[in-house]
């Protein structure tokens, strides 16, 4: 019986051990086979691109989004086009839900969860203040640094609304 006893907790005592096995009955449950474009691929030591791969089917026509995340933010600057109209009181109402949290009110980075995390950058300062539209709209579509994109939380047309709202009133010199 104290053989038995002993196996049982033996069993026990290595089933529990915080260890990665060579074998996995489920691999895609058991560790997440989804790639943090904040880091590099295991095999050849890549960034994650966010790129769609080849003979990808579109959306609605719409391509996805061509620029990576900390990669491409001087690219996509000079590239994008931003749209002609553009509503600010709109994406004041956006900021407002989906910014204000971190950034704050004023975009001083003293939102309640700011207070929380460092690192959450001011949308407000001498540096900010010279960023293109086009640059704030890339970095609310894919993100910057350990802030997420919002491209699916938001639409594109109010991803550009924020963007405005930021650009020409928040950032208005005064």
């Amino acid at each position: 019986m104290r053989k038995i006893l002993l196996f049982i907790a033996a069993v026990s005592f290595i089933a529990c051990a915080d260890t990665r096995r060579k074998y996995h009955y489920f691999d895609d449950m058991h560790y997440s086979l989804a790639g943090d474009t904040a880091k590099f691929d295991n095999l050849g030591k890549r960034p994650f691109d966010m790129l769609e791969p080849e003979h990808t089917i579109t959306h609605n026509g719409e391509p996805a989004y061509p620029y990576r995340k900390d990669f491409d933010v001087d690219l996509a600057t000079r590239e994008l086009k931003a749209p002609s109209v553009m509503d600010a009181k709109r994406g004041a109402k956006e900021y407002h839900i989906y910014c204000e949290p971190c950034h704050g009110a004023d975009g001083l980075a003293n939102g309640p969860v700011a207070k929380k995390f460092a690192g959450v950058r001011k949308l407000k300062n001498e540096r900010a203040d010279t960023f293109p539209i086009t640059k704030i709209y890339h970095i609310a579509t894919v993100g910057q640094g350990i802030m997420q994109g919002y491209a699916p939380q938001i639409s594109e047309q109010d991803r550009w609304n924020i963007a405005a709202f930021i650009k020409n009133e928040m950032q208005k010199k005064k």
